[in-house]
């Protein structure tokens, strides 16, 4: 097994940390079945609390247009005992459920008192940009960039909002393929890209929504929708390729295979034009076996199991057509993978005999 202080010294040798080596932890979590029951104890806790101090906070208001002072309230407190050390699971739970409640408490607020929608999804913006810097835990910042992310998807409003897919894809796959170089930053850029990829899921699938027969029969889209739709994945394609190109310059060395996986991206980014974010969840899926990311891979294969039901879905077409085009498209994946896979066996094997 490797050193972790010689890959450290490594990393610090070739310039991608400039830190010491974090000291190891050797407190050791409960099991499984004891942290399950603390994170309820934590959120049925908060509740109670949350509820106990609407009920007397409340009892002082003169109306509930001022009940975005208890939010503000909640969040102080969960900020201030974010960032003390060693949390357990319980208090950390505690705090999250405290947080999401002050913040939904504001944002009624905000709802209230701004009477332009434009204004209060930039008020809920600047909001969720103070709580990332402010608070202390990873999740807390991650919720934070989403609920960003909504209420700028909400700001473009109209058909514009089509555009927060290229938008994410771009800096979601940024922040994931680089967060290595950015590991000073680390407390910064690991929430950030977690929430930046449920974002991107989430214009994803309102992507699909919108597009299905249902939706669109019953929500009357203007003539501009489909080339609207269709700029904003032929963006989404663009920028794929691009990040694509950057991870088989990192991690594809022979020529021969990294041509073929050009050929392969192009392929899946011609698909996209089709079925739009197929190719930024893809390349996350590809960006997270490159980095042994255990977590971003089960993301993004849960999040390509309901992409493919959603797109099922939206399809304005009969069954035996979405059958037909589903059976198609994952003939030629597999195809495309095996090719892949006999290709870069089939070099290993040739530096192995040459070596």
């Amino acid at each position: 097994m490797s050193d972790p202080h010689a890959l450290w010294q490594q990393l610090q040798d070739a310039g991608l940390v400039s830190t010491d080596m974090p000291a190891e932890s050797h407190e050791q979590q409960p099991a499984f079945f004891l942290r399950m029951l603390l994170v309820a104890s934590g959120w049925f806790a908060a509740l109670f609390f949350i509820s106990f101090s609407a009920a007397f906070f409340t009892h002082f208001l003169l109306d509930e247009s001022q009940i975005w002072i208890l939010g503000m309230m909640l969040c102080g407190l969960s900020i201030g005992l974010s960032h003390r050390r060693g949390n357990s699971v319980f208090i950390q739970q505690f705090i999250f459920a405290c947080s999401l409640a002050g913040q939904g408490l504001i944002i009624f607020g905000i709802f209230i008192h701004s009477p332009n929608p434009q204004l209060s999804a930039l008020l809920i913006i600047a909001l969720e940009l103070l709580l990332f810097v402010a608070m202390g835990i990873a999740h807390q910042r991650s919720t934070s960039i989403f609920i960003a992310c909504s209420a700028l998807v909400w700001l473009l409003g109209e058909q514009a909002w089509l555009f927060a897919l290229p938008l994410f894809s771009a800096a979601a796959l940024g922040l994931w393929l680089n967060r290595i170089r950015l590991n000073r930053y680390a407390a910064y850029v690991q929430p950030a890209a977690t929430g930046l990829t449920l974002a991107l899921w989430l214009t994803i699938a309102l992507t699909l929504v919108v597009s299905s027969s249902a939706v669109m029969s019953w929500y009357a889209t203007p003539d501009s929708w489909h080339i609207q739709r269709w700029i904003a994945a032929a963006l989404s394609s663009v920028v794929c390729l691009f990040f694509a190109w950057q991870l088989l310059q990192r991690y594809v060395q022979h020529a021969q295979l990294r041509i073929l996986a050009v050929l392969v991206g192009l392929g899946v980014a011609l698909l996209n034009l089709k079925m739009p974010g197929l190719a930024p969840l893809c390349l996350l899926l590809c960006i997270g076996v490159a980095y042994a990311h255990t977590r971003l891979i089960w993301l993004n294969l849960c999040c390509l199991a309901a992409y493919l039901m959603l797109y099922y879905y939206s399809l304005n077409d009969s069954l035996l057509y979405k059958s037909i085009l589903l059976c198609a498209s994952g003939i030629i994946l597999f195809v495309l993978y095996g090719v892949l896979n006999r290709t870069a066996q089939r070099l290993n094997l040739e530096q192995q005999h040459a070596a």
